[in-house]
């Protein structure tokens, strides 16, 4: 009997001590407060590890493990920040002070307004009459010029022009020269030519008189030389020819007699002229000046008056 009993408490301990030891708590460690643990993120190139495995018994709550915070690399910088959008206007500038002048750089030239229009070179062609004054008068007749030449305008801002002008001039020769030519020859002198030829370099000042015409004033020098021919008219025999054939007579030729070259002297002149728009680059202009040249041997004075195109 006590067998029995002792065998009966056994199979009872064995089939109630399971039951127990799953109902009993299984004691944990304690956890900190999550105030109190500090999550050190992990370094850009250190792979995250993975989660332990629960460790929560049957019928227990199963804890859930603290989210890892993104990993951000060190070495990386934040982006800049965005400009700001462009305005749409220019603001208004501020309004002037009172009291303060207010200076402005202005562009406007000479020409402005003008049917002249501004070049540094401009070229002309011209011609006319040479009349002889003084001295010059007794001895030469009026004679004619012809020349060339071009102007130099160094800046549209001011109305300055250096002119250079080639001109060629010639006379008939007076009585009175014939008469002196004679005189020194010690033959009959019948006629005479003088030429004179050379240049002048003038400074020209340009003052408009209206959109198309303007006046100007012309004052410089240059150098001259003259070229005085003799000539003797003469009587040659010979066969002269006629309506009714040909026979011996008499016909008149020309000779030379003597011909006089000077050196290069000094000529001065001052002028005046007008010039009026052709267009936008061609003009016509007609001036007069009045021309002093110095030879060693007698003084010359003429006013050459001229009329040409600029272009």
């Amino acid at each position: 009997m006590k067998m029995d009993v002792r065998a009966v408490g056994v199979l009872l301990l064995l089939v109630v001590a399971p039951a127990l030891a799953q109902n009993a708590p299984t004691q944990q460690s304690p956890t900190p407060p999550e105030s109190a643990v500090t999550a050190t993120p992990p370094s850009a190139t250190q792979a995250p590890q993975p989660a332990p495995p629960s460790t929560t018994t049957p019928g227990a709550a199963p804890s859930v493990p603290p989210v890892p915070a993104p990993a951000v690399p060190q070495s990386a910088a934040p982006p800049p920040p965005a400009p700001p959008p462009p305005p749409r206007y220019a603001p208004p500038p501020p309004p002037p002070q009172s009291g303060q002048p207010q200076w402005t750089h202005s562009e406007t030239t000479y020409y402005e307004g003008s049917a002249f229009h501004y070049h540094p070179f401009r070229f002309h062609l011209d011609g006319g009459g040479t009349i002889t004054q003084r001295a010059s008068e007794n001895d030469l007749d009026n004679g004619w010029n012809v020349g060339a030449g071009f102007t130099w305008y160094p800046t549209s801002h001011l109305p300055f022009g250096l002119r250079v002008d080639g001109t060629y001039n010639k006379f008939d020769a007076r009585g009175a020269l014939l008469n002196q030519a004679a005189a020194t020859y010690q033959t009959e002198v019948d006629s005479g030519t003088e030429n004179m030829w050379g240049g002048d370099v003038d400074l020209e000042l340009d003052l408009p008189l209206g959109r198309s015409v303007r006046f100007y004033l012309l004052a410089g020098g240059g150098w001259y030389r003259t070229q005085t021919t003799f000539r003797q008219n003469l009587l040659t025999s010979g066969s002269v020819c006629t309506w009714w054939g040909c026979g011996p007579g008499y016909f008149s030729t020309t000779a030379i007699v003597a011909r006089e070259q000077t050196d290069w002297h000094f000529a001065r002149n001052a002028g005046f002229g007008l010039e009026f728009a052709l267009g936008s680059r061609a003009s016509f202009f007609v001036d007069a000046r009045y021309m002093r040249v110095d030879p060693t041997s007698r003084r010359a004075d003429f006013i050459p008056i001229r009329a040409g195109l600029r272009f």
